[in-house]
């Protein structure tokens, strides 16, 4: 069995990485955890490292950046800003917060997840919810009033006065999004990405986004999936950061940047020609004060053979 080498160099995480060690034993995968450079940053499978040691004042890291597709950013930052500026800076594909209780789970589940191959799913975050509502959009039209109904009975108690209208807004973004920017024809040219979004348009059978919305006692979890899978790495690393309105491409980032902005994990899964799915995860809080300040992670997962 061939050994994949996984390297974490990381001061803030030296509380979590003996018990991911122990448990990736425990797994049994062929994994070798090492918490000092053992091995290189080339010779890895794959690396985690604290994103303030790419600001050491001697560089050494600096090269970590040359190996993207196998690297993970760890941050304690909680301001959305500053996330912000670390994926516009690096474009790293997956950056998990570490002030969490759940950075343990996340980062060993990643690790089997990175290696299988796989994507995470809605079902990933939310294993056994009080109430799952799925729905898949025909058209543009009464989307408020679909959103409405996709909230209908489930349970907002635990968490901040608003919360409705915050996922309201987020919805409507992301599924107007999934209408007009996601559908391209046969010749890969978008259908609807410069029409007005007042307009009515009407999706191809067999070709509808679907949301599904999974709530447990902990947790808000909504999945947005389109069948095109048009989106691009440079349009997420675009949009993303910045939430631009570009009128002149058509289109905008705004549903990618308020998803990011009002969760705590961004899921992009995305299989080219076939589908994109953005899965985004609340954790449910009373006060707007905790939920704001909590840790935010981004992954992108997408098909890559040189893994």
């Amino acid at each position: 069995m061939e050994i994949k080498k996984i390297l974490i160099l990381s001061q803030s995480a030296l509380m979590l990485l003996p018990s991911l060690e122990r448990s990736m034993e425990e797994f049994n995968g062929g994994f070798k955890v090492s918490f000092k450079s053992d091995f290189t940053f080339e010779e890895a499978d794959l690396v985690f490292l604290d994103y303030t040691y790419l600001k050491n004042e001697e560089e050494k890291y600096k090269s970590a950046l040359e190996y993207v597709p196998k690297l993970a950013l760890l941050t304690a930052l909680v301001d959305h800003n500053g996330i912000n500026e670390i994926l516009k800076e690096t474009k790293v594909e997956h950056l998990f917060g570490l002030s969490g209780a759940n950075s343990f789970s996340d980062i060993r589940d990643f690790i089997i997840t990175f290696f299988n191959k796989q994507y995470w799913t809605a079902d990933t975050f939310c294993k056994n919810p009080l109430k799952v509502s799925e729905m898949s959009f025909l058209s543009s039209e009464d989307i408020f009033e679909s959103i409405q109904e996709l909230l209908l009975g489930h349970d907002f108690s635990e968490c901040f006065e608003g919360i409705e209208d915050y996922l309201t807004q987020v919805l409507n973004e992301s599924i107007l999004n999934a209408i007009f920017n996601a559908p391209v024809d046969d010749m890969g040219s978008h259908m609807f990405k410069r029409m007005n979004k007042k307009t009515v348009i009407h999706m191809i059978p067999g070709k509808e986004p679907v949301v599904k919305l999974l709530t447990d006692p902990k947790k808000i979890v909504i999945s947005i999936k389109d069948f095109y899978g048009t989106l691009t790495r440079n349009d997420i690393f675009d949009y993303l950061p910045l939430g631009e309105i570009r009128e002149k491409e058509g289109g905008a980032g705004i549903g990618m940047y308020l998803i990011f902005k009002y969760s705590h994990k961004f899921v992009i899964n995305i299989q080219p020609r076939k589908f994109t799915e953005m899965i985004f995860v609340i954790d449910k809080d009373k006060r707007f004060k905790w939920y704001s300040s909590k840790e935010k992670s981004f992954h992108l997962f997408m098909p890559n053979e040189e893994i």
